[in-house]
């Protein structure tokens, strides 16, 4: 092969190696470029930037076209805003359309579009919390733009295992009865007639007790004695008032036997008569005050119960002088109580004898409620507090003292409430009263509106839906972890 033969496919090869450098260069540059479209196509569609439009919404680009989406709740229910710019110059909201996807826990909402000031307005409430994924399309000329905003407020990520070993416990929301109550503070007292002050019938000496304080006792039972000088002179007249009515007996059968035989004239019999019927009316007397006074022959006074009882004090000691207005013991049957309340006389006329009442310590480890009814409301109103008090009778199984201080609730009238909470699993959170529901593996703060209390239940107006499950014991733990993780309020 000559010079010029190898000097031509030399110079063939070396064209060919540019031409082929040329294609791969081309070839890797077009699909570099392709890739950076796509990852920016990606970008365009996933979780949005940082960048924050003219009125404080989130910016959205695409190209020469850019798209603001706010919530907007200055004054007003939480609601979408739309704006549109080409080249960064704002669009009328006519030349532009829109339409919002909203993706929750536990809910979906589909918002539609249409013209207000500069604004394209939704159609629907965004309620809080705002923890959504939101897909996002917007038309302009013809050409769809969509993005996604992925943002997650007030949302707890925990496994069931952690719930076990946190404790937290999950309740359904469900619907209950209701039964609205005044609650009033008032005390505890025996009965008038369930307790009694002892005294002896005379005066005397008190010689003897039989019991002590704390001792159950039957009515009649022997209590103490009291020596009475009273009693004494009692029955020293009562044995002359019986010798006296013996003679009299025996004078009025003499005289009988005279009148009958003719030796006597009536009249003798009559005044006989007389004398032993007076005899017979005082030694009656005086066995009958005896008696009254519970005296024994020596002189002696029987104190007795009065009722059944428990004996509450014992006020009289062994030797002291005692009177009919000196009481030696208290007795009490504890198993009544009355609990004293006063009510604002502009509630008195919604009482009355068959409203349902519970009453309960105003300091107790338990969960002690006695369950009563009205026994009085009173006819007369403080001119000062303008109450009036009313008495309620329970049965004393918890065996509560009197003197002891009691909340009451007198129960008005039911209600059905479709949707109530445990108490305990309301947490404050930001500016609202929340439960956290349960979806999967995530719990979400709520906010709610809340109604009447009831027995450690609170009525949901809304923020919830019925069957949702929420944490109740330990919610608190939902809450820390919200401020570990530093939630924040993006609009």
């Amino acid at each position: 092969m000559n010079k010029p033969t190898n000097a031509l496919i030399t110079t063939g090869v070396i064209a060919l190696l540019v031409v082929l450098s040329a294609i791969a260069w081309y070839k890797t540059g077009n699909k570099a470029e392709t890739s950076s479209q796509s990852e920016a196509a990606e970008d365009k569609v996933a979780v949005a930037g940082d960048e924050k439009g003219p009125h404080g919404g989130r910016l959205y680009r695409d190209g020469d076209f850019a798209a603001e989406v706010k919530i907007f709740e200055e004054g007003v229910e939480p609601h979408l805003r739309v704006y549109g710019y080409f080249k960064d110059k704002p669009l009328k909201p006519e030349e532009i359309s829109a339409n919002i996807f909203v993706k929750r826990l536990d809910a979906e909402q589909n918002i539609e579009f249409e013209p207000e000031s500069d604004y394209l307005i939704g159609n629907e409430i965004v309620y809080e919390p705002h923890s959504f994924l939101m897909v996002i399309n917007v038309d302009y000329q013809g050409k769809k733009h969509t993005w996604k905003w992925d943002t997650k407020e007030g949302r707890v990520t925990m496994l069931d295992s952690s719930i076990k070993s946190s404790g937290l416990e999950l309740l359904k929301v469900e619907p209950m009865m209701f039964e609205n109550a005044l609650e009033l503070k008032g005390e505890l007292k025996f009965p008038d007639n369930f307790e009694s002050f002892i005294t002896p019938k005379a005066s005397g000496t008190l010689i003897k007790t039989y019991r002590s304080i704390g001792d159950k006792v039957n009515q009649g039972d022997l209590l103490a004695i009291v020596q009475s000088q009273d009693l004494i002179r009692l029955n020293a007249e009562r044995s002359i008032a019986i010798d006296n009515l013996q003679f009299s007996r025996k004078k009025m059968e003499q005289e009988r036997v005279l009148f009958q035989k003719r030796v006597s004239p009536e009249i003798d019999y009559i005044n006989a008569k007389r004398e032993f019927e007076d005899a017979q009316t005082r030694a009656n007397e005086l066995n009958s005050l005896i008696s009254s006074y519970g005296g024994a022959g020596n002189g002696t006074i029987e104190v007795r119960a009065a009722m059944s009882g428990t004996i509450l004090q014992v006020l009289g000691a062994v030797g002291s002088n005692v009177t009919p207005s000196s009481p030696l013991f208290k007795i009490a049957n504890t198993t009544q109580l009355l609990a004293v309340v006063n009510v604002p006389a502009d509630q008195l006329d919604a009482l009355n004898p068959n409203n349902k009442v519970t009453v309960k310590p105003q300091t107790q480890t338990g969960t002690q409620e006695a369950l009563g009814h009205i026994k009085y409301i009173s006819d007369v109103i403080d001119p000062k507090t303008r109450t009036a008090q009313v008495f309620i009778e329970i049965p004393n199984q918890f065996r509560w003292r009197s003197g002891q201080l009691i909340t009451a609730e007198i129960f008005e009238n039911q209600s059905m409430k479709p949707m109530v909470v445990r108490e305990d699993a309301l947490q404050n959170f930001r500016d609202w009263d929340v439960v956290f529901i349960r979806v999967g593996n995530d719990f979400e703060a709520r906010p709610l509106e809340l109604g009447d209390k009831f027995n450690g239940y609170v009525e949901v107006k809304s923020g919830l839906k019925a069957g949702q499950v929420y944490a109740a014991g330990n919610s608190y733990l939902l809450k820390a972890e919200l401020g570990k993780s530093g939630a924040t309020h993006d609009h």
